[in-house]
């Protein structure tokens, strides 16, 4: 059970989704291998090291990271810091009218109560736990629950969506990590 660098880079908002993309690139390249992949996705992601970039250069710095970071664990820095979003109105409104009446109708809906999947639905309570008691016996892991809901009867059910709205100066920070994995 040894050691090497591993080091990966990501582009992100802050050093922790950036550590999240690195975990998961490495996930997918290298596989856990039972937590000896020797890559970053044997690490704990423990410090942030950028306020040392103001008295070293970024060699020197991944140069003391590999003398002092401890197995197991990944420490990182801001190569490059990103710029935020300064508008005061951060999100847009896309609206989807509806034409016409709306008519509602009554359904029972058994819904696997620790998902929340909709697993059964019917037009009556009576209906819908016969269904789903037949569905619990050919699934005995999971447990249902009946619960009365209004759907729409035909039409659209969305009547809006809600996106972020970037700004023409923002962008990401650039992140580094290093760090000592398990092989």
């Amino acid at each position: 059970m040894g050691a090497q660098i591993a080091t990966g880079s990501a582009k992100a908002r802050n050093i922790h989704d950036a550590w999240k993309q690195v975990y998961e690139e490495a996930n997918e390249y290298s596989g856990h291998q039972e937590g000896y992949s020797g890559d970053l996705n044997t690490c704990d992601f423990t410090k942030d090291l950028t306020y040392k970039l103001k008295t070293m250069s970024v060699r020197e710095l991944t140069d003391y990271i590999e003398d002092n970071c401890p197995k197991r664990e990944a420490w990182g820095f801001c190569t490059k810091p990103g710029k935020e979003n300064k508008n005061k109105t951060k999100t847009q409104v896309e609206n989807t009218p509806q034409k016409g009446t709306r008519k509602w109708k009554t359904v029972y809906e058994a819904i696997d109560r620790y998902h929340g999947d909709i697993k059964v639905t019917a037009d009556s309570q009576t209906e819908c736990i016969k269904k789903a008691r037949m569905y619990v016996e050919k699934n005995p892991r999971v447990t249902l629950e009946v619960r009365i809901n209004k759907v729409l009867e035909k039409g659209n059910t969305v009547c809006a969506k809600i996106s972020y709205k970037k700004s023409k100066t923002e962008s990401l920070g650039e992140y580094y990590f290093v760090g000592w994995a398990s092989c």
